[in-house]
């Protein structure tokens, strides 16, 4: 039985499923479940998992598993005489000489006498016809016996199998479940799950195009692959190798011949198009048959040929020796050629023969084909392509292959930068753009240097740049003087205009209007959308609200239908935070969003919507719809500024969840893409960071992750935590050193120090703080404050932050506040027991809909101590505390988790297990595991075990 729990990751629903199913058999409902899928798709991991977890809540459940093999020689009833043998029934079988359909049948109702059945057959695909027939039968038995069949099948099995799981599927009860290879957010959790930390976006992307989703293609890629991967190995290992070409190897040697050749074209073609370039190909296409039939390839709807699995591609092609591999591409270079001369230069054939050249290792050849394709492909929308042979044909440039005159580099140089902002790749763009500044001459082209400096400055911020810096722009206003009516003042005055934003100056608004002004006046779209929208932004940091919206509206009104969608997405993000709160912001970014798609717009740009719209939803505790927004982020591999912000926006989710590990590991990764986020990420960050050190009860590193930020006064997103933070770092340690018994009036002064300096939480000066957040953080500020300082009656200052915080819609403070304030009430001086019940139950419930296991493990353990129901369902008499061995152990309470996982732990589950079991991460299940035996004084797993079975035994 596989225990590896990476098998089922992304399977969550077919799993569920399938537990239905075998619920409704155990009723009394036969059912009968045919799983089919390609080859290594996880169909025997999910039979197997279901097995488990039916025959792990019912003693009385019978599991019967057999598999069948692919032998060379048919041995008829193998499966069906191992099915017999495991239900100790083949001896009464072979001496009744019962055929084996009824053997089966009479095997399986004696069994049935004792309580549910499960038949659970691997690869029916290798089955025998006798085999199928006893299957038959006993799937077409009585519809009210308790029992389950669960058999895997290959999709494509063949036309025997196909025919018969056709007319299986005729019987009442009976059901196919196809699985499908996982979608790109699954292989992102497979990935992670597999290299143990949270994968880069490029690795993601990387195993997910070699794979397409296989899950066992997956994990071996990636073995030996750590968390720090950005790919995964460009060399596939053989085990790897094998399986992806297990169907090709069955293939007759003239289809896997044309494998090859496919393979070596390195790209979906049509076979016309393979034919004209190779004559060889026109003569054995009809053998492609069976390479179709057996899925090794497939044809689209537009009729191009290439494989199931593209790993098999890179497999056949790694296999040629080097040599032999380039003389191959340079005949195929030649074929190409030839067809392209007699009159057939598409644009498809002009990228083949750059492409072959470069295979071929001709770097001069490759650079002529690739500059004529790309001029070719201007106009077409494939965008990718073309940025690909640009980016090929500077790098060749850059080794001096091929050395270019001054206008011919930069006219490269243009067009690389140009199809980068087509491609919406923000790293080329950047890198281009520097290159021309670079050689360029500010003396004698004043206007092009000042254009180029305006355009890498816009771009900082999508590299992952600091934002407030003026210079650029003030260098470009300087240079463009002369020329007070060209579009490179009004933009120089735009771009001046935001820097100052962020640099608190005041002068933005008059160089915005200014702005405004001279676009006008020029009646260029572009420039006018981009002042409009950052005369927008000055509206709402003034808190103009109503012209904040006005000049959004507008700026989307000219954006849109000229699509300059980077200003219309700027003025969206105003016309956002000219929003009252966080919760009519989400759902206005969310309009927007899909008005943004509606028209077009491209991936870096819904993408940047979305990921402000997630973060949105984590503050105000919406959790699916965050996740639905982080999708479309991971929907592709994002550019680094959209990296860094789904890193720190997952990282503070995990944070509040009290996943410490995820959020520090997408911290981690953060770090290592830029080295030195930009200044306006870092309150984020530190906020994330100091919730991971809370949940490791490490209020020195909390506090530490904070207070430089706070020592500098920090204005830029998050700012408005940092206080509060602190103070719950200082009211820990305050705590920490009483535990200790030992004075806590240095912690103490401190906090007198950071109240002097900062009485009231610090409010953005690079964005729009809303009043209420404000005045709710403030609140659990003063509360952190009566709590580090013992004061009596503290509760009535948490209740008062709790207030605060659902009103601003603050959903993890208010659980928080709640969580402190039922403390308080229920264990301190001073307390209101009343009010600290109803806290308490608010708590709870907040931590349920947020997800918030470790804050719902917290309240839990304080409701059993004190004694308070926190559900309408739940015993709270401490009679029967006492006599249920899963409510306490050893005499200390134990949370809801914790009573879930003790079975298991009984059972002598492994971690993996377990986290496949309830359908959470092995991490989680450690850590809980550790409580347990912290809680409980066990030595360790066995002793955990032997204290609840004698607890048990007792009841």
């Amino acid at each position: 039985m596989p225990r590896d729990a990476t098998q089922l990751v992304g399977r969550e629903r077919e799993l569920s499923s399938l537990r239905h199913e075998l619920a409704a058999a155990a009723r009394g409902s036969a059912r009968t479940v045919l799983i089919r899928g390609e080859p290594g798709v996880g169909k025997t991991a999910l039979m197997q998992a279901a097995s488990d977890a039916a025959d792990g809540a019912d003693d009385s459940t019978a599991v019967l598993t057999t598999r069948n093999l692919p032998l060379t020689t048919r041995v008829p009833n193998l499966a069906v005489r191992a099915l017999l043998k495991h239900a100790g029934e083949l001896e009464r079988a072979d001496a009744a000489h019962r055929p084996a359909p009824l053997a089966l049948d009479d095997a399986v109702d004696r069994l049935l006498a004792d309580g549910p059945v499960i038949v659970a057959i691997d690869d029916l695909q290798w089955a025998d016809p006798s085999t199928l027939d006893a299957l038959m039968f006993l799937a077409g038995g009585a519809e009210d016996r308790p029992l389950a069949i669960l058999a895997t099948v290959r999709a494509g099995a063949g036309r025997p199998v196909d025919r018969w799981a056709t007319d299986l599927l005729r019987l009442p009860g009976a059901r196919a479940l196809d699985l499908d290879p996982l979608d790109r957010a699954a292989t992102r959790e497979l990935v992670a799950a597999v290299i143990g930390g949270t994968p880069h976006e490029t690795l993601v992307s990387d195993v997910f195009e070699r794979t397409r989703g296989n899950p066992y293609h997956a994990r071996l890629l990636l073995e030996g692959v750590g968390p720090a991967a950005a790919t995964a190995p460009a060399t596939v290992a053989p085990d790897l190798g094998s399986a992806v070409l297990q169907a090709w190897s069955q293939l007759p040697p003239s289809t896997q011949h044309l494998c090859v050749m496919l393979a070596l074209h390195g790209k979906p073609v049509r076979s016309r198009a393979l034919a004209a370039v190779d004559p060889a190909w026109a003569e054995a296409e009809r053998d492609l048959r069976p390479a179709l039939a057996t899925r090794v390839l497939e044809q689209d709807d537009a009729g191009r040929l290439w494989f199931h699995h593209p790993l098999i591609a890179e497999v056949l092609v790694a296999e040629i020796p080097e040599a032999e591999r380039r003389d191959r591409h340079r005949q195929l270079a030649r074929s190409t050629e030839r067809v392209i001369d007699s009159g057939e230069a598409s644009v498809d054939l002009l990228v083949d023969l750059a492409d072959h050249l470069a295979a071929a290792g001709d770097p001069n050849g490759c650079r002529d084909a690739s500059l004529r394709a790309v001029d070719a492909l201007a106009g077409t929308g494939d965008h990718a392509t073309r940025l690909r042979l640009l980016r090929r044909c500077v790098d060749l440039q850059a080794a001096d292959v091929h050395a270019a005159a001054p206008a011919e580099r930069r006219h490269l140089l243009e067009q690389w930068a140009d199809a980068a902002a087509d491609a919406g790749d923000s790293d080329d763009e950047y890198a281009a753009v520097s290159e021309m500044l670079e050689d360029a001459d500010a003396d004698t082209e004043p206007l092009h240097v000042a254009a180029l400096l305006l355009r890498r400055q816009h771009l900082r911020f999508r590299v992952g740049g600091d934002l407030a810096d003026s210079a650029p722009a003030r260098e470009a206003l300087r240079l463009a003087s002369d020329h007070p009516d060209s579009r490179e003042y009004a933009l120089a005055l735009v771009e001046l205009a935001h820097a100052e934003i962020l640099e608190g100056d005041p002068a933005c608004a008059v160089h915005a209007a200014e702005a405004v002004q001279r676009a006008t006046a020029l009646g260029d779209t572009a420039v006018l959308s981009s002042a409009l929208a950052t005369t927008g932004q000055v509206a709402a940091l003034m808190r103009d609200l109503p012209r904040a919206r006005e000049l959004a509206e507008r700026t989307r009104a000219i954006a849109l239908p000229a699509r300059h969608f980077w200003s219309a997405m700027l003025a969206s993000f105003w016309e956002a935070y000219a929003e009252p709160d966080y919760r009519s912001a989400a759902r206005t970014l969310s309009a927007i969003r899909a008005d943004l798609e509606a028209a077009g717009a491209p991936y870096v740009v819904t993408a940047t919507v979305a990921l402000t719209e997630a973060r949105t939803r984590i503050t105000i505790g919406e959790i699916p719809a965050a996740r639905a927004a982080f999708r479309h982020v991971r929907a592709e591999d994002p550019p680094r500024f959209i990296d860094l912000g789904l890193r720190t926006a997952s990282a503070l989710l995990a944070a509040f969840q009290g996943r410490a590990d995820d959020a520090e590991a997408h911290l981690r990764r953060a770090v290592e893409r830029f080295h030195e986020p930009p200044a306006y990420t870092r309150s984020s960050m530190a906020h994330a960071q100091a919730l991971a050190r809370f949940a490791r009860n490490d209020a020195a590193g909390a506090l530490a992750a904070v207070m430089p930020l706070v020592d500098a006064r920090a204005g830029d997103n998050s700012c408005e935590w940092l206080i509060p933070l602190a103070v719950r770092a200082l009211a820990d340690l305050a705590d920490e050193a009483r535990d200790r018994h030992e004075d806590p009036s240095e912690v103490l002064d401190r906090l007198d120090r950071l109240d002097a300096e900062h009485p009231h939480v610090l409010a953005r000066t690079l964005g729009v703080s809303y009043p209420a957040d404000l005045v709710a953080l403030d609140a659990v500020a003063a509360a952190e404050r009566a709590r580090a300082r013992r004061t009596a009656g503290a509760g009535v200052l948490w209740a008062a932050a709790a207030e605060a915080c659902g009103a601003a819609d603050l959903a993890w403070e208010e659980a928080y506040a709640c969580r402190r304030g039922a403390e308080a009430d229920l264990t301190g001086d001073g307390g209101e027991p009343a009010r600290g019940r109803e806290l308490l139950r608010r708590a709870a419930t907040l931590a349920r809909r947020l997800e918030a296991d470790a804050l719902l493990d917290e309240v839990e353990s304080l409701a059993l101590w004190s004694r308070v129901r926190l559900y309408d369902d739940e015993t709270t008499d401490a009679a029967a505390l006492d006599a249920d061995g899963l409510e306490t152990l050893s005499g200390v309470a134990l949370t809801r988790r914790e009573r879930e996982l003790l079975p298991y732990i009984v059972d002598g589950r492994t971690y993996a297990e377990i986290a496949a079991l309830l359908t959470i991460s092995e991490k989680t299940v450690s850590s809980h595991i550790s409580n347990l035996l912290r809680k409980t004084g066990a030595a360790n797993r066995v002793d955990l075990a032997r204290m609840a079975e004698a607890r048990e035994r007792s009841a």
